[in-house]
């Protein structure tokens, strides 16, 4: 029993390993070199694509300072058409100057935002100021919001209908209801 069982498992270490001895022989006989790969070169190759820049021939250092002067280049370019869109002169700025000049812009009609809606605009960033804008249109809106409220329940109120646990939603399509009603028993008469 045991000699079979050690022939059964010679036999099936032979069956296994004849078909990845063949497929791992290419026609010339010889093994195949495994390319190695590197997901650096990949990235750089795919940064460069993107930027319309050949890698043919070039060293990873060329590659990456071209890459480099690309990007700061498209930096540049965006940076100049949302001065230009501010209306912020671009001759012979700096990305960095740029940037502050359009931060600088950005906050002054933040400021002026701020004013126009009662808000202290003094000494805030601008996400401060951001933040502080959301804030008073949201008061604003429940302000309006409750005015309309107060405008449904008076109505209702008018037309003898009860608001009790009622959203002003349900409340107005119940004044609608009954203006229908009123409006088409006096189309009758």
């Amino acid at each position: 029993m045991l000699k079979k069982l050690a022939s059964l498992a010679l036999v099936g270490a032979i069956i296994a390993a004849v078909p990845t001895m063949a497929f791992a022989e290419n026609t010339s006989g010889t093994a195949p070199k495994a390319e190695a790969f590197h997901p650096l070169k990949q990235l750089l190759q795919e940064k460069a694509a993107a930027f319309g820049i050949a890698t043919d021939g070039k060293t990873k250092e060329q590659i990456k300072a071209e890459i480099k002067s690309a990007s700061e280049a498209d930096r540049l370019a965006r940076l100049q058409a949302a001065a230009a869109k501010l209306g912020i002169a671009t001759d012979g700025k700096s990305a960095e100057q740029l940037k502050t000049d359009l931060q600088a812009a950005v906050h002054t009609k933040l400021a002026a935002k701020a004013d126009k809606l009662g808000v202290g605009s003094d000494g805030k960033t601008n996400k401060e100021l951001r933040e502080a804008l959301k804030a008073a249109k949201a008061a604003k809106k429940s302000e309006r919001d409750a005015k309309k409220a107060d405008a449904v329940n008076k109505r209702a109120a008018k037309l003898g209908i009860s608001t009790d646990g009622k959203t002003t939603a349900q409340v107005f399509a119940e004044i609608q209801s009954a203006l229908q009603a009123k409006w088409a028993k006096r189309a009758k008469q």
